[in-house]
């Protein structure tokens, strides 16, 4: 009841977002299409979304759940060279010791250092390894791991992805699943680290001699007589012979299981040095015709595309006035002149630059002294209805205040000012009063007088 009560509340959120999200980026031109459900391109020069499908509704990952495992084994392990890792024998239970899983041939009670952990988990895809390493750093209770797993998730804003896994082999039924915008953002921290990118970029990888390997193996190359045997990479776009081929390509993680389809997640920098962080979720099974899974075909038609029609540029020129606006209590000069803080760089269609649109917000007027790179407003630029950036605007030279106008505006601005006003108002209805008084105690003083005479007059003429 539990796990039907969990898919219950996932459904409806699947349903709530798929109605409330809206989509961000460019569409693809028309005679091109992708097999992926869900989809996300993201630049990592200017953190702008290029392309996206569905991208916030969860689904189950596969194997793209080691990004997150790998991700802690880096953050936690200072020496990944000299730290050894026990591949635990009570691991190897369940679905890593099922027929068809993919491991890198950690035997049981193996103990293998955490750098060639990292390689295993994320070329051949080792359960073992991803499950060794989950076990090593939750110090044996791989609950604690999941809840290390979910809490790095929230920290890096994930909104909709959940781990039960350290490997992927669960579903989403039993939990764990993430998005295609969720996944970019684990990718892009993994992607932060070299070793990270070394290792995910590496074609094939020598493993060292081990218990079983030594008696197995024993014919290792000569130029490294501690190695055994190499793990290949999954990723067949970093691979020259292969037919999906692509020199950008520079490396991250496939996933496949019959629930989750086929999916990539891929790290790409083009000729021009424009970084990119791609994800494609939920690709048919079965290879297309050439035999290469769809989920490679759909990362080549995005990047493609988007190589093609896009350019990362700056918007922006910070050694050029973008515009002026007025300054007082200056003998030097009216007008100041100000200058972007920095270049916005965005990725625009290779025609959109007579497309943008600048809107400012500054001051009508500043007063002197002004330094030169003194925050004064923003500029922000727009694509369309599309928002590109807002940058502040700073001042582009020094403009020195005179005490002369300063005194002389002091002056003006007091008798222009609402203060000033409401004394002169207050004054006068004192004025008025003070006179409105004067003149009715005059009158009553007089008519006091008035009266004091008449009844001496009466009372003269009554005396005999």
């Amino acid at each position: 009841m539990k796990r039907l009560f969990a898919v219950l509340q996932l459904l409806i959120c699947i349903v709530v977002l798929s109605t409330a999200a809206y989509a961000e980026g460019y569409e693809l031109p028309e005679g091109k299409s992708i097999t992926a459900e869900e989809a996300y391109v993201v630049n990592l020069d200017t953190g702008l979304v290029v392309y996206e499908k569905n991208a916030d509704i969860p689904r189950s990952i596969a194997s793209l759940t080691k990004l997150m495992t790998a991700l802690l084994l880096i953050e936690h392990v200072p020496d990944l060279e000299n730290t050894m890792i026990t591949a635990e024998r009570s691991l190897f239970t369940g679905a890593i010791v099922q027929a068809g899983t993919s491991t890198a041939d950690i035997q049981p009670g193996e103990q293998v250092s955490a750098l060639n952990m990292l390689y295993a988990m994320m070329l051949p895809s080792g359960n073992e390894a991803a499950e060794a390493v989950g076990f090593y750093l939750s110090g044996g209770n791989m609950q604690n791991f999941y809840a290390m797993m979910n809490e790095r998730a929230r920290q890096l804003g994930c909104k909709n992805t959940q781990f039960s896994s350290a490997h992927g082999l669960a579903d989403l039924e039993s939990g764990n699943y993430s998005t295609a915008r969720d996944l970019a953002l684990i990718a892009q921290e993994c992607w932060k680290h070299e070793v990270f990118r070394t290792v995910c970029g590496t074609r094939m990888h020598w493993m060292p001699l081990t218990e079983h390997t030594r008696h197995s193996r024993p014919q290792y190359p000569k130029q490294n007589p501690d190695a055994a045997y190499y793990i290949q990479n999954t990723n067949l776009m970093l691979s020259p012979s292969s037919g999906v081929y692509r020199s950008y390509i520079k490396g991250m993680k496939t996933g496949s299981t019959h629930a989750a389809g086929r999916s990539f997640v891929s790290a790409a920098v083009n000729e021009r040095g424009e970084s990119f962080i791609g994800v494609v979720l939920g690709c048919p099974w079965e290879p297309a015709e050439d035999g290469y899974a769809y989920s490679f075909h759909d990362t080549i038609t995005l990047y493609d595309w988007i190589f093609s029609s896009f350019t990362v540029r700056p918007t922006l020129d910070t050694t050029q006035t973008i515009t002026e606006t007025r300054v007082k209590w200056s003998a030097d000069t009216d007008r100041l002149r100000l200058v972007p803080a920095d270049d916005l760089k965005t990725i625009l269609p290779n025609e959109g630059d007579g497309l943008l649109e600048t809107v400012f917000d500054v001051p009508e007027v500043v007063a002197a002294p002004v330094r030169a790179r003194d925050h004064i407003g923003t500029v922000t630029i727009k694509l369309g209805e599309r928002v590109v950036g807002t940058v502040d605007l700073l001042a582009a030279n020094h403009v020195r205040r005179s005490t002369f106008l300063f005194i002389v505006g002091k002056i003006s601005e007091f008798f222009q000012s609402t203060y000033f006003k409401v004394v002169v108002v207050l004054s006068a209805l004192f004025a008025g009063g003070y006179v409105f008084l004067t003149v009715r105690a005059d009158r009553l003083r007089r008519a006091r007088q008035a009266k004091r005479k008449a009844r001496g007059r009466k009372n003269v003429r009554k005396k005999p």
